[in-house]
């Protein structure tokens, strides 16, 4: 297997990476919509694509791709003449799901895998809009804990809202066996997940929701320190990163929403893979509330040092982020939407 090799040092976890030949990210659910306005890019290691959907015998569609507070993206990647594809969450709603697919004509059923980087509304809520209540061959679902499926409570009300839980009946009536652990897992020989992401340096768990224990997971599958509580505040211990290693480019990092630091993300990719070029970062950011505007400017400060190619940022990264990396490295930020595909490989 072409893959590079790790080191032992505590916490990896994994012994080899692999390479892909070539990977593709398109954005099923986002934020934002464009129309067919903005020129497709040729770019050094990058082509991104525009997709809003093709009109059906010449004539335009009544129905447009929908934007909505979420996140999902298919990832295809290529490896010696072997194709993988890793759903990473589910977006919000399934309605915006379901028009999305059928615009973009998106088949979805043969799917390799899925990753769910957390359990919140915004990231698990349109699965039922990808995987109808029917038999499907079995999918690992890769997540990073237990509490992925506890019951949350969105801290932007009065009272609170109920977020509630990710069904796990439905998912194993569509096919879906979790493949639960905080340490880095291999995805079909071709992606890794980073595990668990360690807080370190300046940022730090950043999360407007308050988790339940017992409701909706296994209490006795909780970090001890948990179990025995009714509610508590959210610190993101079970979220992860989707990560590939492209051929001579180096990391792609799909950091879905960085609760615990975009900037964490990034490195604990590069510990656990032993890779310290980095190609591209995509994803959600959480540069908005309860983080500062500080803090967004510090990430692009500390982006610079680590010197990605390409910057990607997505669904929760934040104008104040997104404004001020557009002014300290125009030339890395590619701003994507909904249909938007990238394509990365050394070409």
């Amino acid at each position: 297997m072409a893959a590079f090799a790790i080191g032992s040092a505590p916490g990896r976890g994994l012994t080899a990476v692999p390479v892909v030949d070539t990977l593709t990210l398109q954005v099923l659910v986002d934020n934002a919509t464009f129309g067919p306005f903005l020129p497709d890019l040729v770019l050094p290691g990058l082509r991104v694509k525009r997709h809003t959907g093709d009109p059906v015998g010449g004539v335009m569609s009544r129905t447009a791709l929908h934007a909505e507070f979420g996140l999902s993206i298919l990832a295809t990647s290529w490896r010696d003449g072997s194709t993988v594809r890793v759903l990473v969450d589910f977006g919000y709603s399934p309605e915006a799901v379901r028009t999305n697919l059928t615009m973009l004509g998106i088949d979805i059923s043969g799917l390799d895998a899925a990753v769910l980087s957390h359990g919140h509304l915004d990231h698990y809520g349109g699965f039922p809009g990808f995987f109808p209540r029917e038999p499907r061959p079995q999918v690992p679902l890769y997540v990073g804990g237990e509490e992925v499926f506890c019951e949350r409570i969105a801290l932007i009300g009065n009272p609170p809202p109920i977020m509630g839980t990710l069904d796990r009946a439905a998912l194993a009536e569509a096919g879906f066996i979790a493949r639960i652990s905080p340490k880095p897992q291999i995805i079909k020989q071709q992606a890794f997940t980073t595990g668990v992401i360690p807080l370190a340096g300046f940022e730090r768990a950043a999360i407007p929701t308050q988790m339940r224990p017992g409701r909706g997971c296994d209490r006795n599958a909780l970090n001890p320190s948990k179990r025995h509580l009714d509610q508590l505040p959210d610190d993101g211990e079970h979220e992860l990163a989707t990560c590939y290693n492209v051929k001579n480019l180096g990391l792609v990092v799909i950091a879905s929403c960085s609760h615990r630091g975009v900037i964490n993300s990034v490195r604990q990719a590069q510990r656990v893979s032993g890779i310290d070029k980095v190609h591209a970062v995509v994803g959600g950011f959480h540069l908005v509330r309860p983080r500062t505007e500080d803090e967004a400017r510090r990430t692009v400060a500390e982006f610079a040092t680590i010197d990605p190619t390409y910057i990607v940022p997505m669904h929760c990264s934040g104008d104040v982020f997104i404004q001020e990396a557009m002014r300290v490295m125009p030339q890395k930020i590619i701003r994507p939407y909904v249909g938007t595909e990238l394509q990365f490989a050394d070409r």
